[in-house]
């Protein structure tokens, strides 16, 4: 998968930027607040139709703006054609509200679209908090992954965002009046079902990157982390244990149960590291994280992922940033921030962008 060009206009930091990608890595170099971080967040709401630092469309366009717009045309494997396709995409979003999305021409009133088109694994400052951070940190990095390779997944979880979305607006009305238990009872074996196949799907992906993690490893790119591992053990859930909940539910007007509270566990032997690590073993734990579900996709997919790497080498010590630019080169394309690119040495063909 290669990104060939990537245009921007009104996005954060960039007021108007085009460039043509020549080479396998582009170095972003800039001054700070030149837009380095904001390119690289162009290209992963190109992947995912989101910012990957947490901010919504509104907060994304530039101040002074109205709108705006990220485009970008990448390249593809074809399994049905047998070789490599191309495909141009743009994003407008306007301070109205207004979304506009654009796939070779065709015109779509949202974003989702873009899940499962370009494919990107990002690492960056925030990337800790896949450690250290909350359940939902986490369950966006699984969610996007398995997404982006598995279309039958992204409808599963819209499915379930919808049920869930018209099963907490009829426990609000609780306050108000009589529920329709009956209803209730419906909405609860929907999310039985869709929970029991989201969470099937996230066990076997959870499996692979785990074993993604294993290989790493023994391969001596993150043999500091030898003794980490993932456990992923969701609650069982069936329609008669929601039901058992739902004074509680009614009196919180939220669903309590599903999946949208699941999560898994990052442990270093029997610890969990979401309190036990440093910062610096977090972010080299994320790395791991990050480089496995990078290997997912290959093996689902048959090609790695667009890498962004966003201000790798702090809190990372020397030995480490040089294992981890050997991986680097079993990427098709790297875009890379704040980075010395003379470690590269000569064996990898690199390119500078300068904002």
């Amino acid at each position: 998968m290669y990104l060939e060009s990537l245009w921007v206009q009104g996005f954060r930091a960039l007021a108007e930027q085009r460039i043509d990608i020549t080479a396998p890595i582009t170095a972003v170099e800039g001054s700070n607040g030149a837009g380095k971080t904001t390119l690289l967040d162009a290209v992963h709401f190109l992947a995912s139709g989101k910012s990957c630092l947490g901010l919504t469309n509104a907060e994304l366009i530039r101040d002074g703006e109205s709108y705006f717009v990220v485009g970008g045309r990448y390249r593809t494997r074809d399994p049905v054609a047998g070789g490599s396709v191309s495909h141009a995409v743009q994003a407008m979003f306007t301070t109205e509200g207004r979304k506009e999305l654009r796939i070779d021409g065709t015109v779509y009133h949202g974003f989702i679209r873009l899940i499962g088109g370009l494919r990107v694994a990002q690492f960056n400052f925030g990337s800790l908090f896949l450690v250290k951070g909350m359940p939902s940190v986490r369950r966006q990095y699984i969610n996007l992954l398995i997404a982006s390779c598995d279309r039958t997944y992204l409808e599963a979880l819209s499915a379930y965002s919808a049920v869930m979305t018209r099963k907490n607006a009829l426990l609000r009305q609780s306050g108000s009046g009589v529920v329709d238990a009956s209803l209730l009872d419906l909405f609860d074996e929907q999310i039985v079902a869709l929970t029991t196949t989201i969470c099937a799907k996230r066990r076997s992906a959870l499996a692979a990157v785990g074993l993604a993690m294993t290989r790493l490893i023994a391969d001596g790119l993150f043999e500091p982390l030898s003794d980490v591992s993932i456990l992923y053990d969701p609650r069982p859930i069936s329609a008669e244990s929601i039901c058992a909940i739902r004074d509680r539910e009614l009196a919180r007007h939220a669903c309590l149960a599903g999946c949208h509270l699941d999560d898994f566990v990052l442990l270093r032997g029997k610890k969990q590291l979401r309190d036990s690590a440093s910062l610096g073993e977090a972010k080299l734990v994320a790395l791991l994280l990050i480089f496995a579900g990078a290997e997912y996709t290959r093996r689902v997919t048959g090609e790695y992922p667009v890498l962004l790497l966003d201000d790798l080498e702090g809190d990372i010590d020397i030995p480490n940033l040089d294992r981890l630019v050997h991986l680097l080169a079993r990427f098709e394309q790297v875009f890379i921030t704040t980075f010395d690119v003379a470690r590269l040495g000569g064996g990898l063909n690199a390119t500078s962008v300068r904002l």
